[in-house]
């Protein structure tokens, strides 16, 4: 059979797309669509691999993982390494899958027109069928989306950018419903961000307490341990994208967390901010 490269790299493209939009799904991270495309087009242009003599599992393995490694740095970035070593395993997981499943389907059912070498699959099917394969799987990717958000949605997470006196920090953030911090005098939104995070924008905390006096906010809170406060700053303003919305907050207050966040995130807000 010929395998004609513009179909296999657009095959690939459109594959690969609904593979790293599966994987920011699955960890709660909202992708700009030019990522999700220039992440899909390094995962199409290396299906070209797909000519090279028969590879070894090992090297299979070995050059899938590069590629998924590029392919996670393009989408999720590296300036948050534990979000982006998650988002390498969801995608090389989900990769892998896809390709046993192919791989599956091809040696049980020996489809016409379907190539497979180095695990890079080929559909020798015409650009009408292709597109219209692609609206269905799209819309069928849709409804699972909202069947999966649904059931969980407490792992939701969303975006914000933060600006203050021209500085800007973008946070990955969870919702949490659980947290019921409010500003007391202002009717401000919170946000609790990892000490890290607000040392980025403000400086040393101790520092800023001094330096920036006219945004300096205490904020009182209560937990299963007790009454405590916590060190707050007035930003400027924010965006936050989540829940297919974006909402701009006004002078939202950036509050120090007690303890670091490590786990895929470094801030935590109310699910009521993107109301």
């Amino acid at each position: 059979m010929v395998i004609y490269a513009d179909v296999l790299i657009v095959l690939n493209l459109i594959v690969d797309y609904f593979l790293v939009l599966a994987s920011s799904k699955i960890i709660g991270k909202r992708l700009k669509t030019f990522r999700i495309l220039l992440s899909s087009l390094i995962g199409a242009i290396s299906s070209l691999y797909i000519f090279l003599p028969q590879l070894s599992v090992v090297w299979e393995l070995a050059f899938k993982a590069v590629i998924c490694l590029l392919m996670s740095a393009t989408a999720f970035g590296i300036r948050n390494i534990k979000q982006f070593l998650k988002g390498f395993g969801i995608l090389f997981i989900i990769t892998c899958s896809y390709a046993g499943i192919m791989m599956a389907l091809w040696h049980i059912f020996k489809p016409y027109g379907m190539v497979i070498n180095n695990s890079v699959v080929y559909f020798d099917i015409s650009p009408l069928v292709l597109i219209g394969s692609t609206v269905i799987f799209y819309l069928l990717f849709i409804v699972l989306s909202h069947i999966f958000k649904s059931s969980s949605k407490n792992a939701e997470m969303c975006e914000i950018t933060i600006e203050s006196d021209g500085k800007s920090e973008k946070l990955s953030a969870i919702l949490d419903t659980g947290n019921s911090v409010v500003d007391l005098f202002g009717n401000c939104e919170i946000i609790i961000a990892d000490k890290r995070a607000v040392k980025r924008i403000f400086g040393d905390i101790e520092e800023a307490k001094e330096r920036a006096k006219n945004r300096y906010r205490v904020v009182p809170y209560s937990s299963v341990s007790g009454a405590d406060i916590l060190d707050g700053f007035r930003c400027d303003k924010a965006k936050a994208f989540g829940n297919s919305k974006t909402v701009l907050l006004q002078k939202p207050i950036l509050a120090v967390a007690k303890t670091p966040l490590n786990d895929g995130y470094n801030a935590i807000v109310n699910p009521k901010i993107l109301d």
